[in-house]
């Protein structure tokens, strides 16, 4: 026989209400009876047959048939667990969670609406009567001979933040149960493994687990170095950006050349290239002096070495980008990270105030290759070059 859900053969019986045997599907957790014999309504049942179909005794249930399981006691009245922390909680036991039994007065107002919803996702419903600590007396004694109930439990979570229920946890200890204690404090649900004392959390209200401190920390500084690099890439492009504005500014604009002398006036105020010092700064303020260390950068004391140095980055942005040529706006990135100086300032410095790292390329045109696409200057090494003053 299958489950007329899922078509589970993972069956267990669950009973036998008005005479008609009730089987709960292991896998989707549904409750179904079983269909009628169309014979059985057409032959008489002996005494003998009567007496076996009837249980003498009730005697414990083996729910599973290898390993063991795990079960839930709930206190209906004291917490509520939905769909996504019982998940949750069934990551966290090594046996699979099977039994979910809840404790409440199903007649309280604030209780009577949850009993149809348990119900459905496969809780067995215990009712107690009105009163302070009802739910908890009756979850203490049901839980106390839960291993004559279920043989193979193994694991057993005991969810209510009422302190009373340590007896139980207590006595299920004692047993040789692994116990996991569950609290609610705001929109945190905790679970304390008893016999180890390791803790777990779970925001409910972001329905997820939340990390430990050292997980916390290795995140947030990936984060921040991802933020890094993509601040690296926009300081490089905005220079670039501002060299072509520089560059456009000499252009002699026939239409309106009092206007754009305005403008670049208004832009030379509004713009300020960012510089070394102004960059430890913000190292310094945000507190980040492993992900932006020091500016302390390898002498680059003439133009020859500086040409060497850029060769050897343009030559590994080649290969790393398995291009002919790179945009200069990458070689200026590298740069500045290995160097921990802006390309720019070492030229300005060598060359004259006025110069750029592009001038300085299109200068040495017997070395480098420079080629504007769209607004993006690129630069390639011209081939069979050696340079002689490598370091």
């Amino acid at each position: 026989m299958k489950c007329p859900k899922c078509e589970s053969d993972q069956l267990r019986k669950n009973g036998r209400p008005n005479g008609r045997q009730r089987y709960l599907c292991k896998a989707c957790r549904k409750q179904f009876f079983e269909p009628p014999d169309p014979q059985s309504f057409s032959r008489q049942f002996t005494e003998s047959e009567l007496s076996a179909a009837i249980p003498q005794e009730i005697t414990p249930v083996s729910t599973t048939d290898s390993g063991g399981i795990a079960i839930l006691l709930l206190d209906s009245e004291n917490l509520k667990l939905n769909v996504n922390t019982e998940q949750f909680l069934a990551s966290l036991c090594d046996y699979p969670l099977q039994v979910k039994i809840a404790f409440a007065n199903w007649k309280n107002p604030s209780t009577s609406k949850l009993d149809a919803e348990l119900y459905d996702r496969g809780y067995e419903l215990i009712h107690v009567p009105g009163g302070s600590n009802s739910a908890d007396g009756k979850m203490i004694a049901f839980g106390a001979a839960i291993l004559y109930r279920y043989r193979d439990v193994k694991q057993v979570f005991v969810c209510s933040s009422d302190n009373l229920l340590n007896h139980l946890c207590n006595q299920l200890q004692n047993q040789g149960l692994t116990v996991f204690r569950v609290r609610r404090q705001n929109a945190v649900l905790s679970v304390e493994n008893c016999q180890t004392g390791e803790s777990k959390h779970y925001s409910c209200d972001r329905e997820m687990e939340i990390p430990s401190f050292e997980e916390l920390a290795n995140q947030i500084t990936e984060l921040l170095q991802a933020e890094s690099k993509s601040i690296d890439e926009r300081i490089a492009r905005f220079s670039s950006v501002a060299e072509l504005f520089k560059e456009r500014h000499t252009v002699d604009f026939n239409s309106t050349p009092s206007h754009a002398a305005a403008l670049w006036e208004s832009a030379q105020k509004e713009v300020t290239p960012l510089s070394e010092a102004s960059l430890a700064t913000v190292a310094v303020n945000q507190n980040l002096p492993e992900i932006l260390p020091a500016l302390n950068s390898k002498a680059i004391d003439s133009l020859d070495v500086l040409k060497t140095k850029l060769v050897e980055i343009i030559e590994a942005a080649t290969l790393e980008l398995k291009e002919d040529a790179v945009p200069v706006a990458k070689i200026k990135k590298d740069f500045f990270a290995k160097y921990h100086f802006h390309a720019d300032s070492i030229v300005k410095k060598l060359f004259g105030k006025t110069s750029s790292l592009i001038k300085f390329l299109q200068s040495e045109s017997a070395v480098f290759k420079l080629k504007l696409i769209g607004i993006e200057h690129q630069v390639a090494i011209m081939p069979n070059i050696e340079i002689s003053e490598k370091r």
